[in-house]
């Protein structure tokens, strides 16, 4: 996993603020896509250490990938087939306000508005999830401890939940099947830049089906 090393080295770079100082190459192409959340601060390319080009990011609130057929999933469906990358990363955001909503909203806290709704309804599936998932758990802990730790698996399930989306497209679906695409879920930590990768959707065969099997 050449691709994914790549964006490993350049991350761990980034965090000993030891930039390797690449300049832009007319004649490269991207070997990644990042599909990032719309609130993270810093640039993706600085947060990998590439150079520009190197990497096809796009943004969305909540790290959602949006609904098929629309603009992001034209995008990324688009970059596959210009590029055919062998990684896409789902990076999520480790203090994101928008999960923080969706876990007040799943509680019964809040009741968004309208244009807040599309988003935050999306969210709040790996809200309700972390919720049902920690509050099984029988470890003991404080309610901030519990907090944290729906927040936390809040943004992980939310990035996996990203990529449950992404592979409803049949062009996503082709290009992990046959060209070897990768989808990995990651969080970025905001404090100190360094992105924890969380490798694969742990049901990734079920999602693809039985295509996967005949590999």
């Amino acid at each position: 996993r050449p691709s994914l090393q790549l964006l490993a080295l350049g991350n761990e770079r980034f965090v000993k603020s030891e930039p390797m100082g690449t300049s832009a190459d007319k004649e490269a192409e991207p070997f990644a896509i990042v599909l990032g959340m719309a609130c993270q601060r810093v640039p993706m390319e600085k947060v990998f250490d590439a150079a520009p080009g190197d990497l096809l990011v796009q943004r969305v609130s909540g790290g959602i990938a949006g609904r098929k057929d629309s603009t992001l999933f034209s995008s990324v469906e688009y970059a596959i087939g210009r590029w055919k990358p062998k990684v896409m990363v789902v990076l999520a955001d480790s203090d994101s306000k928008v999960v923080r909503a969706a876990i007040d909203q799943a509680s019964g806290d809040v009741i968004p508005t309208p244009p807040k709704r599309g988003v935050l309804d999306r969210v709040m599936v790996s809200a309700m999830r972390a919720k049902m998932q920690v509050d099984s758990s029988s470890k003991k802990m404080t309610s901030a401890g519990r907090d944290l730790k729906i927040q936390q698996v809040t943004t992980e399930l939310n990035a996996f939940y990203t990529i449950e989306q992404l592979l409803k497209s049949d062009i996503v679906r082709k290009a992990v099947v046959e060209d070897g695409l990768e989808l990995h879920a990651a969080v970025l930590d905001e404090q100190t830049g360094k992105v924890k990768m969380l490798g694969e959707h742990p049901a990734l065969a079920g999602l693809i089906g039985t295509e996967l099997k005949s590999e």
